[in-house]
């Protein structure tokens, strides 16, 4: 007997075009060509030649910055770092670490799922995970990186807090309705994991590659 055809392939195939790979070029497409016709006419209207060769280079290039911008979001980009391998691996292997448990639950976004539970809320959220994710790179290009693997800081509990909190399941457990609870989560002196649950990845992956 053969195996039933997946109700779904993965990724799933992307519909139409993506706006942020567009943008960018729509904005190159002006400059190139006011510095084409400027050539071919041995000059260029000094006000025409401001817009051309330097604020739509400019808008280019932010255009092209937000969509690596957003593309760095991507559990792809994450596991790109050879360092960041095994933490990338262990969300579709067999384990109980949160992680894996919300990865393969589909609790949360399959593309995005690194950016979504290390970026806090909100704008100052995204900030901070994309200020941590520079500190990354730099370590890694740097070979500063030590083994195991630590969390920047304390890790922000609205991330957990963002999806749990108003849920039912969430709200009826005895712990979370204890004031005391309650309070030392809000001023960071606790957080869910290495207490009351399991640790978000696996000891192994944070070992790195050799491990």
């Amino acid at each position: 007997m053969t195996d039933p055809t997946p109700l779904f392939s993965w990724p799933l195939p992307h519909h139409g075009l993506d706006w942020l790979q567009i943008l960018p070029i729509l904005a190159a497409i002006p400059a190139a060509t006011i510095l084409l016709v400027g050539i071919v006419r041995g000059r260029l209207v000094p006000a025409v030649a401001v817009v051309g060769v330097v604020f739509l280079p400019i808008a280019a290039y932010a255009l092209g910055m937000l969509l690596i911008m957003e593309d760095s979001k991507t559990v792809t980009f994450c596991g790109s770092c050879h360092v960041m391998t095994p933490v990338v691996a262990s969300l579709s292997k067999e384990g109980d670490s949160l992680a894996a448990t919300h990865y393969q639950r589909g609790l949360v976004s399959h593309e995005q799922a690194c950016f979504v539970c290390h970026s806090g809320y909100g704008i100052w959220g995204t900030l901070d995970a994309k200020l941590a994710g520079v500190r990354h790179m730099m370590k890694t290009a740097t070979r500063s990186y030590t083994f195991p693997i630590e969390h920047h800081g304390p890790f922000d509990i609205d991330s957990c807090l963002n999806c749990h909190a108003q849920a039912a399941t969430f709200r009826a457990v005895d712990a979370h309705k204890d004031p005391d609870t309650q309070q030392a989560l809000f001023k960071r002196e606790m957080g869910c994991t290495g207490i009351c649950h399991v640790a978000a990845h696996p000891d192994e992956a944070l070992n790195g590659p050799a491990s």
